[in-house]
């Protein structure tokens, strides 16, 4: 069958000949064109598109984008004259790295077809790109410009992580080797701390989309939640800047500078930075380097503690070594004050039993006289008249007497 782009024949099949004045051509009767159906032309003209256009690079803006619910990337790309239909299927949307958005300008490289359902001429893309020198860094720098001039990047806005937390968010892809080693190095240094893994993906056209959902998700958890975290790692292992570019995306940053929650940026190696790193409260190095900073070492943690415990019997001893001197001294003190206040008291007494006892009356008795009363009243020798009745009382017995 020929094509539609032969170039053309004499009769003979004689490319490009022309007839000469002193030949007889025979003319052979005209064909009738076969009859064909709609499918059969349409199945023509796709092969046609896909021989001859079967690798091709088209720059154009985007529009009309849409992301299936299966993956596939439909879409428009046009200029200033012309428009065409455009798809990605799902395995090769996958791979698109940045942010696909109407009004980009993009290079998709692929192959045209033609869609027999609906009569339309599509690309089908293998391969998507923004387009010109340097667009893809140009882009970056306008948006770490703006989000720098809102105060995203600011140092006063960064909030210091919890020192031991209880439950840390993880958000990152569930099967890779940056997650396993995350987890880890999170059981060896503090295996009482919980983690709450979010599985997302970490690269292609949802990768974005995906990592902002879970920030948002982990924030709005009401306190004393049990699977709200006390901080977030936010992260992937390493891969070249396309795979890593999602976390350069406007969706991710914003929600990182929202979070309610302290965010430990960990995406990729050391040398890697991306737009995350500079919102984020803080900024790993790598994925490992996350749980060594969100976490303690228990056994660091278990060396302080016996120190301090050490330190705290130390200072008990020497307090309650201080505090028996002080009371030994204030016994002593006391001691001695009491013995010279007895003594006082002792002395004070003694004098006081003289001072009674010079006073006794009872006292004269013991040295031989007698106390003499008349009718029980106590008379002097004055009052004594001869032939009263008296009566004697020593210090050993009494007597009556008449007064001679």
């Amino acid at each position: 069958m020929a094509s539609l782009f032969d170039p053309p024949q004499d009769a003979f099949g004689r490319v490009g000949a022309a007839a000469s004045p002193r030949e007889v051509v025979a003319e052979p009767p005209a064909a009738t064109p076969p009859v064909l159906t709609v499918s059969e032309l349409c199945g023509g003209v796709r092969g046609v598109l896909e021989h001859v256009f079967d690798d091709v690079t088209v720059e154009g803006e985007l529009s009309n984008v849409h992301l299936h619910g299966s993956g596939h990337l439909y879409f428009t790309l046009k200029d200033a004259d012309a428009q065409l239909r455009g798809v990605m299927w799902r395995t090769s949307a996958v791979r698109v790295f940045f942010r696909v958005e109407n009004g980009l300008r993009v290079r998709l490289s692929g192959r045209v077809s033609f869609y027999e359902a609906r009569g339309e001429v599509q690309l089908v893309g293998h391969t998507l790109t923004l387009a010109g020198e340097g667009a893809l860094f140009a882009a970056l720098e306008a948006l770490k410009d703006r989000l720098r001039t809102e105060g995203l990047f600011a140092h006063e806005r960064k909030r210091t992580l919890p020192p031991f937390p209880c439950r840390i968010g993880v958000i990152t892809s569930p099967s890779g080797a940056a997650v396993r080693d995350l987890l880890a190095v999170l059981g060896q240094r503090f295996p009482l701390c919980e983690v709450v893994l979010c599985g997302v993906a970490v690269q292609g056209l949802t990768a974005a989309d995906e990592i902002a959902g879970a920030i948002t998700r982990f924030g709005v958890l009401p306190e004393g939640h049990p699977l709200r975290p006390d901080v977030l790692i936010v992260g992937r292992g390493g891969g070249s800047i396309e795979d890593l570019w999602a976390f350069n995306e406007e969706i991710v940053a914003r929600a990182i500078a929202a979070s309610p929650i302290p965010v430990v940026s960990a995406v990729g190696h050391e040398t890697d930075v991306t737009v995350a790193d500079f919102v984020a409260d803080v900024r790993a190095a790598t994925p490992t380097h996350a749980a060594e900073l969100v976490v303690p070492d228990a056994r660091e943690v278990a060396t302080l503690l016996n120190g301090y415990g050490a330190t705290l019997r130390e200072a008990l001893r020497s307090r309650l070594s201080d505090a028996q001197r002080t009371l030994d001294a204030h016994r002593h003190a006391l001691d001695t004050r009491m013995t010279a206040r007895l003594t006082d008291a002792r002395a004070r007494l003694a004098l006081a039993t003289a001072r009674l006892d010079a006073r006794d009356p009872a006292a004269p008795l013991k040295r031989g006289y007698a106390f003499v009363t008349r009718d029980g009243v106590p008379v002097t020798a004055a009052d004594l008249m001869p032939g009263d009745r008296v009566r004697l009382t020593w210090h050993d017995g009494e007597t009556d007497a008449r007064i001679a």
